[in-house]
């Protein structure tokens, strides 16, 4: 048996393992967030328990730094709030003043963490993002309750794909002395749960 016959008898063997090779590195990776003890949802609902939210619902994240990342790939120059919904409990209304100037972002993460809407300021109506998130049974009974006229122009619905998630939000400080004001852009978001007959 020469070289070359042993090598052919070998290269369906070492293509077989490389094959399985690569399924179990990509059924790893797409299991991965399933299995993870601490997935971004459940660090945020530790956060909101540890730290009493603001008024509006918001609990502000501390900045993100080498030994402290509340959430993974943050840039340290945003400032983060976060609402942790569960809308077993009703609809979720967000409201969010802008002043045109500086750069809101909000992302609305089902418990798994994939975002499935997100808006900025660019998307404010009249000084103002207004989002009423919940499930499609939710929505219908709300539109059902509509007045005749239609719902108000500034809100937008959201059909949530899970009853629980978190919306994310976050402000640009472009200098240390932004800081505040990004705070305060943060904290100025409201999210509160409502039913359809309140």
């Amino acid at each position: 048996m020469t070289l070359q016959d042993r090598i052919l008898d070998f290269l369906p063997w070492s293509i077989a393992a490389l094959l399985l090779a690569g399924v179990v590195h990509i059924v790893s990776i797409l299991l991965m967030p399933l299995v993870a003890p601490s997935d971004a949802y459940h660090r945020l609902l530790a956060a909101a328990k540890s730290q009493a939210p603001s008024p509006n619902g918001v609990v502000m994240l501390d900045a993100a730094a080498p030994d402290n990342q509340p959430l993974p790939f943050e840039d340290p120059a945003v400032v983060k709030g976060a609402c942790v919904y569960d809308l077993s409990g009703g609809l979720l209304r967000l409201t969010a003043p802008v002043d045109g100037e500086h750069f809101l972002g909000i992302s609305f993460h089902n418990a798994a963490g994939p975002v499935f809407h997100a808006v900025t300021d660019r998307g404010a109506n009249k000084g103002k993002i207004e989002i009423v998130l919940g499930q499609a049974p939710q929505i219908e009974d709300l539109e059902e309750a509509d007045p005749d006229d239609g719902p108000p122009p500034s809100e937008t619905r959201v059909t949530a794909p899970a009853p629980r998630g978190f919306v994310l939000i976050r402000a640009f400080a472009k200098r240390g002395s932004d800081v505040e004001r990004a705070r305060a852009a943060v904290n100025a978001v409201k999210c509160e749960s409502f039913d359809v007959a309140d």
